[in-house]
């Protein structure tokens, strides 16, 4: 039987595993609202304006969710990235204020969402969405320096939207207003600095490779194919110059014919205690999964 050919390729084999595990997302954020979710139960005690409201923007936070997950793109990863460890909080609050059954499997489901959200094949597949052409798109791994702040400033910006509609219904103005206007604020200057971390690829092109990342580079780092020499898992006393800025997991070091200049964002240049480009002979990256990187290289 002969495999499907697109774009020039036969199909990666972790495409299928992707494609099954959005389904899965598709399926358990669907059925959320028909299973007895039950966050109503968390302002039962107050007015009907707040429960109201209360009702309203979880359907809205909802349907958001629910178009973000079939419409696959790096902007639809940020906010569902951003919006599923709020409702999977709110599933697990509301089993303290009842414990039904279905408010425990409500609470299972909003978990499984949470996990399957920050899945890195699903961060793959939505990266992979809005590529150009024949492009193969893999994310790379946050700075570990950078997880704190991102997931600070997300959680003030995320309490800041929620509370001002729920404070306005109960007749708060100014502090409802006040929150209104910090939230406003807040997602104009936080929300392209959080979208950025989706934003951080490593990419294969026709002529060969481009590292994409906002975050630590000044520009694109681009390879062509036969100036990279080796591609690998890299070892621990490796002397390839840095640039995931220390972050989990394995990174894969890639090696040049001849030294590439490397243009670094202040964030990088104070990592290698550098000027603002280095002059590499190899470099280290670290891709969501650098496995299906080197599988994808030799495919």
């Amino acid at each position: 039987m002969r495999a499907k050919v697109v774009c020039g390729h036969k199909p990666y084999p972790y495409d299928v595993a992707n494609k099954s595990f959005i389904w899965l997302l598709r399926a358990t954020v669907s059925i959320l609202p028909f299973i007895g979710a039950g966050i109503g139960n968390l302002v039962d005690n107050r007015s009907t304006n707040v429960q109201f409201a209360a009702t309203l923007l979880a359907w809205v936070v909802w349907s958001a969710l629910t178009f973000s997950v079939f419409f696959l793109h790096p902007i639809t990863l940020t906010f569902m990235r951003v919006t599923t460890p709020v409702i999977a909080t709110s599933l697990i609050v509301a089993v303290f204020d009842t414990t039904q059954t279905q408010q425990i499997i409500s609470a299972g489901i909003g978990i499984a969402i949470l996990l399957l959200s920050f899945n890195a094949d699903i961060g793959n597949a939505f990266v992979q969405a809005s590529a150009y052409g024949d492009e193969k798109r893999f994310l790379l791994r946050p700075p570990v320096a950078l997880v704190a702040p991102v997931v600070l400033a997300t959680a003030i910006l995320i309490a800041l939207t929620i509370a001002a509609p729920l404070l306005l219904a109960a007749k708060n103005l100014w502090i409802g207003l006040a929150c209104a206007i910090a939230s406003a604020v807040g997602t104009w200057f936080f929300a392209r600095r959080i979208h950025q971390l989706s934003r951080r690829w490593f990419v294969f092109v026709p002529a060969g490779f481009v590292i994409h990342d906002e975050t630590l580079l000044g520009t694109n780092l681009m390879i062509r194919k036969y100036d990279l020499i080796g591609m690998q898992l890299a070892k621990r006393d490796s002397q390839a110059a840095d640039l995931t800025a220390i972050t989990w997991g394995v990174p894969l070091e890639l090696a040049f014919k001849q030294p590439q200049d490397v243009s670094l964002s202040s964030l990088s240049a104070r990592h290698l205690k550098a000027l603002s480009a280095i002059h590499a002979s190899s470099v280290l990256i670290a891709p969501s999964r650098p496995g299906a990187v080197l599988r994808a290289r030799h495919n």
